[in-house]
């Protein structure tokens, strides 16, 4: 065995010392520059740590200790804490550079900034230094994606080389660590507990293997590589403001891909590029990679490029650099989970990618120290070019509004903000596609410095040239917004009111208390919270089937559907705690409680003790089953959304636990994308549930699942005929385009709700936008009136899509409820609760959970059903 593997070894290069790489830890020279002196004074890291890089996971609270200690040895560097995870562990920001330049950086930063902004670029001096950033551990589970930067900081302390004082002198080096420690905390854990004095070399044993949902993601279980534009993750927000406190011209990305991959650095494939993205940002990348090139070649390293990866989607931490004036570099490694692995190229260890990492992190520094004058030219032309492009633009800016619901359109304004994307009130009225445009909207103009990133948030792109994608291929985020938004041909002049960022707090008047009901609309984004909060409190509440128009202290006051109705009659809590509530949701949620003074409304056979139109609301109790091969992130989403963003309980069950369950115990049973249903032997028992009063809510697959095991009618499946076509012959250089020409990129579809459906109450507008990655059609409900959100003839609002796909979706169901005996079966095609940021749709699973019992089935169903069971009889 151990001259097979010293065979493997040598036919890469590594020699008889990658056999001894498994068994032991590196020590640091290992990982650091032959023939480079180092200053001993800077601390090493198995001093911190009690064992050696690359011999065990390095735990978050050690590296944090570790890099504070090296920052204050080194007059090179400063430290600052940006942020926190959920599971308040800190993210540390590390600024290295010349103690001169540290001496002032601020006016360094300053006068860097002013190359971002076409009115100060020429003031910006090109002897500055090249501000360059390097992300390190986004995904908690690519180790050596974060244990990469323990090696750069003490070379960047510790190198005592002329070359590094010059480097100094002409770089800041901001360097990011780590970006998701709940996930690498994870991580850690699970290779700590399964360590071995042995290392364990085998794929299949459970070191490499670590159970649902891994260490990838953070708490709550989100790709935060994709929240560099969605921005719903402390984390992200965190280092986020960072990166555009600086604009950095370099950012280095560093990841792990598959086992049996080499090692990847940008740039990606030439035709999967953002149009966005300036050709001159690739020409660039292409002259930077010459360094990477030059320092793994030096090493003996096999490594590849301008193949896999991309530079579409641009919420990568890769990408997102490219339409902000920097250049996004990523850079994989061949995963290593455990310590060292086999592999189809031998034995691969997390010591050598940590080395890969950290020499690519070096040449990154080189080439942009080198580049510096090329670099700054480029970041001053990307800004400076933005009035050619509005000039050339038909569209002079974006109109929105949200009249509804307040609280979601500030929530909008604070995230362009956080792009740095400008956005105004309006001043006037302005028409845009068919509409009139008035008080209470906001318009983003185009002609702004951050051109390119408002027309990436709010642009629709459904052409491509390459029908590949490693991500969504659409975004259009004032649609997943669910705002009413159009595109402004006309002139602005005169139109941009106030500066709008999100900070300007609503003022609401407090309720007093209320001589006969309190009411509030449900399309306020809170509702659902401040609604369980009352439920759990033991308050009554009713909801609003039709709208109303109450008499209140304040006058008469319309309501639309859906509106909340908490009576003092029949209440068992007393008058003065539910008052205190009211307050609550005023103050804390943002909601505006009106005090009716009678029951009766001015509608015709709608009063707020209402028996056909108005319906009870029941105490919410879900059950999320999660684990097995169900989609960690649609689960994650479903749990952020109820846990974190509404403040209201929600069970998670592992799928191998569930037969084991009581559902009784449970209102709701959410079931989420992924490759599994509930166990066969579960069924019967999940239908008699279902009649007894349960309700499914299912989505992506779990809807698939649902519709073929709990609805579906036995006598209607029908056996498919036979293809006797000829199969084609496809040319294998093909393979690429031609499989990729009939999925769906992760596009944004468009459908048409029916918002007199309870599921459709909050919600103000027809259209509806999801995000669409799957091709499986939802069966159509026998029931006329449970389709209740249908893809449009035309649904692609933005993304890749083939004319297949559309023409076998359009007009298909994206949302249908039925009654099953005294329960329900909701069913989602796409996930409603797309990475946190689909709040429009967000609100249709919401409805699914607190409305499930306020629908009734057809009439002319219950006939059938009464006149079947005469003739039983």
């Amino acid at each position: 065995m151990r001259a097979r593997l010293l065979k493997l070894a040598a036919a890469l290069g590594m020699g008889a010392m990658a056999f001894a790489v498994p068994v032991k830890a590196e020590p640091l020279d290992y990982f650091l520059v032959p023939g480079v002196e180092y200053d001993q004074g800077i601390v090493k890291p198995e001093e911190v740590f009690g064992h050696g890089v690359g011999d065990q996971p390095v735990r978050h609270d050690l590296m944090v200790s570790y890099m504070r200690e090296v920052v204050e040895q080194s007059p090179r560097m400063t430290v600052e804490t940006i942020g926190y995870s959920h599971e308040r562990r800190p993210i540390l920001f590390i600024t290295v550079s010349s103690p001169e330049n540290l001496a002032r950086i601020d006016e360094i930063r300053a006068n860097h900034i002013k190359r971002s902004n076409p009115a100060t670029a020429d003031q910006a001096s090109d002897d500055l230094p090249v501000v360059t950033w390097l992300n390190y551990g986004v995904h908690g589970a690519e180790s050596s994606g974060m244990d990469a930067a323990i090696p750069a900081l003490y070379h960047l302390a510790a190198a005592q080389v002329p070359e590094m004082e010059e480097t100094l002198e002409n770089s800041v080096i901001l360097i990011t660590a780590v970006f998701n420690p709940d996930g690498h905390a994870r991580r850690g854990a699970w290779v700590t507990q399964y360590g071995s004095d042995i290392r364990a070399l085998d794929p299949a044993h459970e070191v490499h293997n670590q159970v649902w949902p891994g260490g990838r993601t953070n708490h709550y279980w989100f790709d935060l590589n994709r929240q560099w534009l969605l921005q719903t993750q402390p984390e992200s927000q965190a280092w986020l403001a960072k990166w555009h406190e600086w604009k950095p011209e370099v950012s280095g990305d560093f990841h792990e891909m598959g086992g049996n991959s080499t090692y990847y650095f940008h740039p990606g494939v030439p035709t999967r590029k953002h149009p966005l993205i300036p050709a001159k940002g690739r020409e660039l990348l292409v002259e930077i990679a010459n360094y990477h090139r030059a320092t793994l070649d030096k090493a003996g390293t096999l490594y590849f490029s301008e193949e896999g990866f991309d530079n579409y989607y641009v919420g990568k931490g890769s990408t997102y650099p490219q339409i902000n004036g920097s250049l996004g570099i990523l850079y994989e490694a061949g995963a290593q989970m455990g310590i060292a692995r086999e592999s189809d190229q031998g034995i691969k260890t997390y010591a050598d990618n940590v080395l890969k990492h950290f020499r690519t992190s070096l040449s990154t520094i080189k080439g942009a120290a080198a580049m510096r004058t090329k670099l700054h030219a480029y970041q001053r032309e990307f800004y400076a070019n933005v009035a050619g492009f509005v000039k050339d633009d038909d569209v002079k800016g974006y109109v929105f509004q949200a009249p509804e619901d307040p609280v979601r359109l500030n929530m909008f304004l604070t995230f362009l903000s956080r792009h740095r994307v400008a956005a105004y009130k309006l001043e006037g009225d302005v028409k845009a596609e068919g509409r009139t445009f008035g008080a209470g909207a906001y318009i983003v103009p185009m002609d702004q410095p951050q051109y390119r990133m408002a027309k990436a948030l709010f642009g629709k792109i459904t052409e491509f040239p390459d029908k590949v994608f490693y991500d969504v291929s659409g975004w259009t985020l004032p649609a997943a917004y669910g705002l009413d938004y159009a595109a402004v041909t006309g002139s602005l002049r005169g139109k941009l009111g106030a500066v709008a960022d999100g900070s300007e707090k609503r003022s609401l008047v407090s309720p007093g208390e209320a001589p006969y009901a309190y009411v509030f609309r449900w399309s306020d984004y809170y509702a659902p919270r401040a609604v369980a909060r009352l439920l759990d409190a033991g308050v009554m509440a009713r909801v609003a089937k039709e709208p109303i128009e109450v008499q209140t202290t304040r006058g008469v006051v319309k309501f639309g559907r859906g509106a909340v109705i908490v009576a003092n009659d029949l209440q068992t809590v007393p008058r003065a705690s539910i008052h205190a509530m009211m307050q609550q949701m005023t103050e804390e949620d943002g909601i505006e409680v009106f005090a009716a003074t009678s029951g009766h409304t001015l509608n015709v056979g709608a009063d707020l003790g209402g028996r056909n139109s108005v319906a009870d609301l029941k105490p919410v109790k879900p059950l999320l089953v999660v684990g097995g091969r169900l989609s960690s992130y649609d689960a994650g989403e479903v749990w952020h959304l109820l846990d974190h963003k509404m403040k209201m309980p929600v069970t998670l069950v592992r799928e191998d636990r569930l037969s084991g369950i009581n559902l009784n115990r449970y209102t709701h049973l959410i079931l989420v994308g992924g490759r599994s249903g509930l166990p066969k032997g579960m069924v019967d028992d999940v239908k008699a549930w279902v009649k007894a009063g349960g309700t499914v809510v299912a989505s992506r697959q779990g809807a698939k699942w649902a519709a073929e095991n709990l609805t579906a009618d036995k006598d209607d499946k029908k056996k498919d005929d036979k293809d006797n076509k000829t199969p084609e012959r496809l040319s294998y250089a093909q393979k690429g385009q031609k499989d990729a020409e009939d999925v769906i990129g992760g596009a944004v579809f468009e459908s048409d709700l029916d918002i007199t459906h309870p599921l459709g109450f909050g919600l103000v507008r027809r259209s509806m936008a999801t995000n669409k990655n799957t091709t499986f059609v939802l069966p159509v409900p026998k029931d006329p009136y449970a389709q209740v959100a249908v893809y449009t003839d035309s649904p692609l609002i933005s993304g890749y899509s083939s004319d297949r796909r559309l023409n076998e979706l359009k007009g298909t169901p994206m949302l249908t409820a039925e009654r099953m005996g005294d329960g329900a079966v909701i069913l989602f095609a796409d996930d409603p609760n797309f990475r946190a940021t689909y709040l429009g749709s967000e609100r249709l699973f919401l409805n699914a959970l607190f409305l499930s019992a306020a629908f009734d089935r057809s009439y002319a169903d219950d006939e059938a059903d009464e006149q079947a069971e005469e003739m039983e009889e």
